[in-house]
């Protein structure tokens, strides 16, 4: 194992690592007063779809009971741990997301510390913190990215520790942590595969036996099969098992084959350029410290480690080809410990003990510099803009800031047993309105993206609303919450025309006019409400449902 084993390097003492955590702790700090003046920022989409599904699982429903999702349910339990701890509101749910990022931030150091020594370890720290700020990939809201990385950081540093013990229990531990990094969100497998990769090419590289390696992979995977396996057998208990087959197998493996190689390209350079630019400072020493631990006439302990994570983690930010901005924070982890290998080289390339202190202090600095560069370049969204004003800068004309609006009109005139139906992909305000949904298709862009499933699944949403009959039907008129193509089937369009007209009466309409107004007509005024070419949800009420005045 000589040399493949990472190792802390050089280290300030004892003082040096409590100063450490209390630069770490200030650094965080900044990051803490911009997520909590952020607090109310309204919920977007993805947000919305946890908040919802959290929501039905605190009421004691399983898993894809009344709510359909691609995704595995690590999130939706995620979600609802926070709001269980701090309430049912976005701001609950924004402190949970603090909690959970200050917790990775923290657990990047450690990993830093073990890999990369103290000054190395405080800049990824630090640069993880205000690169997880980034707007450019929506990195201020709550997607399952962010509780991916938190039990995947957690996950690699047991790792180490049990490379180091050879102890199997410690191997089972790390092992399921990365396997709830898959619950959280599918990509996270692609840490697993690092662990094992990593593993392997440690132990083999050390001269291990075969029995040795065999049974350390054994216990890594047989740790990452608890989390799965609960979960099957609370949703095969819950009666729901074959929604999740057809949801997370079926239709998952028709999302993440649909888009051709030539548009996944595109997607990373028009994505990955914006990403990078935002942060310039820190993504420059992310790639230096990358060539660096490259470099073989560096003795750097770690450097299979810090090599491959970058790959891997790239892999899991291609899931699907789509390169969407939030799926970039994967990347999170592995630049942040870029950044300390760079403070790394420069801390061993000084001649004594004095010129290391200066090297430390100065790639610190630089590192600092970086970070205060990326809040500088979001300045407004960061410290200026009010909590709506931030949504419609990152989202425009989307729903979002107009969402608990309509919520509350709906919640104020239904029962909570209720139900309600929402045509178009905002789960935010069944979130919001308390109310549960007619059915379980909380998205419409599976159905109307071009893929053999899409008719199957619209004629699914139609059969539920029918059933369920919807006290309220919420229509969104908004091309980001369905994103048609020439191609799409729009069956469902018809079907929702015609259902409408027939059983619901107009009673509310909301037009998004510009970055500053909305418009909202309800009850009387709604069919008397100017015709714009804006973005507008139409709200209708079943024609014998008697509303629940003062509720």
């Amino acid at each position: 194992m000589a040399g493949s084993q990472p190792t802390q390097g050089a280290s300030w003492g004892w003082p040096g690592r409590k100063a450490a955590w209390l630069l770490l702790a200030a650094a965080y700090l900044g990051v803490a007063v911009v997520r909590i003046r952020l607090l109310d920022v309204p919920l977007e989409r993805d947000e919305g779809e946890y908040a919802y599904f959290g929501q039905l699982l605190l009421r004691g429903l399983p898993p894809f009971r009344l709510a359909y999702s691609l995704k595995l349910p690590g999130t939706q339990i995620a979600y609802a741990v926070a709001m269980a701890v701090f309430g049912e509101t976005a701001a609950g749910i924004r402190i949970g997301l603090l909690v959970a990022n200050a917790a990775t931030a923290a657990l990047v150091f450690l990993l830093g510390r073990r890999l990369l020594g103290m000054a190395g370890a405080l800049a990824a720290g630090a640069a993880f913190a205000w690169l997880s700020t980034s707007s450019a990939m929506l990195a201020l809201f709550g997607h399952a990215t962010h509780f991916v990385i938190l039990p995947a950081v957690a996950g690699l540093l047991l790792l180490l520790r049990a490379a180091e013990s050879r102890r199997l229990p410690t191997f089972f531990a790390g092992g399921s942590l990365l396997g709830l990094a898959v619950l959280m969100k599918q990509p996270g497998a692609v840490f697993l595969a690092f662990a094992m990769a990593w593993l392997a090419w440690s132990r083999l590289r050390g001269g291990a036996g075969k029995r040795q390696l065999v049974g350390e992979e054994g216990a890594l995977l047989a740790g990452a099969a608890v989390p799965l396996a609960l979960i099957l057998g609370w949703v095969w208990l819950g009666g729901t098992f074959g929604e999740l087959w057809f949801w997370v197998v079926r239709y998952a493996r028709e999302y993440a084959t649909s888009l051709p190689l030539s548009d996944g390209a595109g997607e990373l350079a028009r994505n990955g350029s914006h990403v990078l630019g935002e942060a310039w400072l820190l993504w420059f020493m992310a790639g230096s410290g990358l060539l660096l631990a490259g470099w073989p006439r560096w003795p750097l302990p770690g450097r299979a480690f810090v090599l491959a994570l970058p790959v891997f983690s790239l892999l899991g930010v291609s899931a699907g080809l789509y390169y969407r901005p939030h799926y970039f924070i994967l990347m999170l982890p592995a630049a942040a410990l870029s950044v300390g290998t760079a403070v790394r080289f420069a801390v061993q390339r000084a001649a004594d003990d004095r010129g290391r202190q200066a090297a430390a202090w100065a790639g610190l600095g630089i590192a600092a510099a970086g970070c205060l560069q990326s809040a500088w370049a979001q300045r407004d969204l960061l410290f200026e803009k009010t909590p709506a004003q931030v949504s419609r800068a990152i989202y425009g004309g989307n729903p979002f800031p107009e969402s608990p609006e309509i919520a509350r009109y709906i919640a104020a005139r239904t029962a909570p047993d209720d139900r309600i139906a929402v045509l178009g992909s905002e789960p935010q305000i069944l979130f919001y309105s308390r109310r549960r949904s007619a059915t379980g298709h909380v998205y419409t862009y599976g159905l109307v993206e071009p893929q053999p499933l899409a008719h199957t699944m619209q004629e699914q949403m139609a059969r539920e609303v029918e059933a369920a009959r919807p006290a309220y039907f919420v229509w969104v008129l908004v091309p980001t919450s369905w994103l048609l193509r020439p191609e799409s089937d729009k069956w469902i369009l018809r079907w929702a025309q015609d259902y409408v007209s027939r059983e619901y009466e107009l009673v509310g309409q909301v037009q998004i006019l510009g970055p500053d107004r909305t418009d909202y007509y309800w009850d009387d005024f709604a069919a008397r409400a100017p015709e714009r070419p804006v973005n507008r949800l139409l709200v209708f009420r079943r024609r014998d449902f008697v509303p629940h005045a003062g509720r």
